[in-house]
């Protein structure tokens, strides 16, 4: 492509590439003031990306196809792609939504995945707390046999936290430290008994559980197989239907030619059959809930149970290590040593797991500032902006309404923006959507006064990415269709019109004066037509650019083609 830009350009006779497309669409996003942030961030969908200039030409635009259609209200708004990213971008573009709403948006969308994986940490370390402070209070009773630790309380009464400090206090420690004493002795002797016997406890209950969990897989699998069993019953029983419904009427044996000659009784066997096992084919179509929420509660209690037993065992394990130390070394100053390098690497590992609290200091910290931002981006205030911007494109329109040819001119109307669509509401309370309306001119005169309604909402705006124009292309054609498909009378260049009809005409162009005087000249209203000076020539506002009629005066010119 070719750009120039500056207060006055000279356009080259042949034009040199100097851009590329995707150049210029970005320029022209830039020149709207178009966020560069998308309507929902995380999302592949392209019908919620972001808002770019040629999106906004729905506003511009009202080609032949789409002037006076009864099923779009907008350029390019036939097309599911269109359709489906201008109803997602209408709060943009309405002002309800602002760069600074996208922004915020995008940053709740960031913090609340950031929240999501902490809490799942945060659960994470809730589910395995109970395995590690096992652990941890192995280490601890070893500690306290040592005489390395001192404490007046039970250990297991300890937050997780604080266990974690104790531990580290003990890399401080030096094997001189430690004092051992007979009773603390004793009481590591009678809580590894006691752990023996939780064990002992645990790994019951899990054998249980296992062998309900067993029966339960099974007893799945036969109604399974006993469910696809009767399904092959029923799929070969079901020609008895048929076969009954024809020995219903009277009929003759095409074998024997005798008068009703078919099996009734054997048939009425099968049809009964059939009915037996569809009934109890409906009974086993799925499993009750109530064994569905079993089978996943003994699934569960089996993963808690394995934690458990592999936690008591672990601590077992590091007790016994102990214990099993010859009985010149078990409570040598080198051993103690050797335990307390082993405590250093332990501590360290816990450390590295992180703490509860700490998690939940961080989430609650992304809590207040979720909080905070919602607060900033009030979805129901966003739903009342639009509505009340809706409301005054509404106003505009109804007050251009009566000066078109509408067969309902004083009837309410209201914009249906997540259908991209009018609703006018008759003095009865029914509502009728644009498509429910019959009659070429009503919808013209609804589309007319709405897009104008738009342009007059965006005028008033302190910025509008929307750009200051509109073009019409054949409004008129809904009054001459007929006249307008025929291709035989090339020397009637412009189809004629009728008393009435050149009536109607006219109040399209008196509609787009007054629409223009409303804004002030805020906005450009071009119009592409066949009727001439005679329909337009004293309305105001109307400016005429250029006349394509007879000799050389085409859109093309001749010169252009030789």
């Amino acid at each position: 492509m070719y750009i120039a830009e500056g207060t006055s350009v000279t356009i080259p006779e042949v034009p040199i590439k100097n851009t590329t497309s995707s150049n210029v669409k970005k320029q022209l996003d830039e020149l709207s003031a178009l966020s560069f942030l998308d309507m929902e961030s995380d999302t592949s969908n392209n019908y919620y990306s972001r808002p770019s200039f040629r999106d906004l030409m729905a506003f511009c635009f009202q080609p032949q196809n789409i002037v006076a259609n009864a099923n779009t209200l907008f350029f390019k708004a036939d097309t599911t792609e269109h359709r489906t990213k201008l109803i997602n971008i209408f709060p943009y573009i309405l002002g309800a939504v602002t760069p600074d709403i996208l922004a915020k948006r995008q940053e709740i969308n960031n913090l609340s995945k950031e929240l999501k994986r902490k809490e799942r940490d945060l659960q994470k370390l809730k589910d395995v707390a109970e395995k590690w402070k096992i652990e941890i209070n192995g280490w601890l009773a070893a500690a306290q046999e040592f005489g390395l630790l001192t404490v007046t309380y039970k250990l297991d009464e300890l937050s997780f936290e604080e266990q974690i400090e104790l531990l580290s206090s003990l890399v401080n420690k030096k094997a001189s430290d430690s004092n051992i004493l007979n009773k603390n002795i004793e009481e590591s002797s009678q809580e590894i008994v006691a752990l023996r016997k939780e064990e002992n406890e645990i790994s019951l209950k899990l054998s249980s559980f296992k062998n309900r969990y067993t029966e339960m897989t099974q007893l799945m699998e036969s109604i399974d197989d006993y469910r696809e069993s009767l399904t092959i019953q029923v799929e070969r029983l079901n020609v008895s239907k048929w076969l009954k419904s024809l020995a219903e009427g009277e009929y003759i044996c095409p074998i024997c030619g005798k008068p009703d000659a078919h099996p009734k009784e054997q048939l009425e066997k099968f049809y009964i059959s059939l009915n037996r096992l569809e009934e109890e084919a409906g009974y086993t179509s799925r499993i009750p809930a109530a064994f569905e929420r079993e089978y996943e509660s003994v699934k569960t209690e089996i993963e808690k149970l394995t934690e458990q037993l592999v936690a008591i065992q672990k601590r077992i394990k590091i007790q016994s290590n102990i214990r099993n130390s010859s009985e010149e070394e078990k409570y040598t100053l080198e051993n103690i040593a050797r335990f307390l390098g082993q405590v250093q690497y332990a501590s360290e590992t816990f450390e590295t797991l992180g703490t509860d609290s700490q998690l939940l200091a961080e989430i609650d910290k992304l809590n207040e500032r979720l909080k905070d931002l919602r607060a900033q981006v009030d979805e129901h205030a966003i739903r009342q902006r639009i509505n009340t911007a809706l409301r005054t494109i509404e106003a505009y329109a109804i007050k251009l309404i009566p000066v078109l040819d509408s067969e309902r001119p004083n009837d309410p109307i209201k914009i249906d923006y997540e259908n991209l669509t009018v609703i006018v509401s008759g003095e009865d309370g029914r509502d009728d959507y644009l498509w429910e309306i019959g009659s070429g001119s009503n919808w013209l005169a609804y589309h007319i006064s709405v897009t104008l309604g738009f342009h007059l909402f965006f005028n008033k705006q302190a910025h509008s990415s929307v750009p200051s124009f509109i073009v019409y292309d054949q409004p008129s054609q809904v009054y001459f269709p007929q006249k307008l498909a025929a291709k035989d009378d090339e020397k009637d260049l412009d189809p004629k019109l009728e008393d009435e009809d050149q009536i109607a005409v006219k109040k399209i162009f008196k509609t787009i004066s007054k629409a223009l005087k409303s804004s002030n000249n805020g906005f450009q209203i071009i119009v592409l037509e066949h009727a001439d000076s005679s329909i337009w020539g004293e309305i105001d506002k109307v400016h005429e650019v250029c006349e394509w009629r007879g000799e050389n005066k085409k859109l093309i010119p001749i010169e252009w083609i030789e």
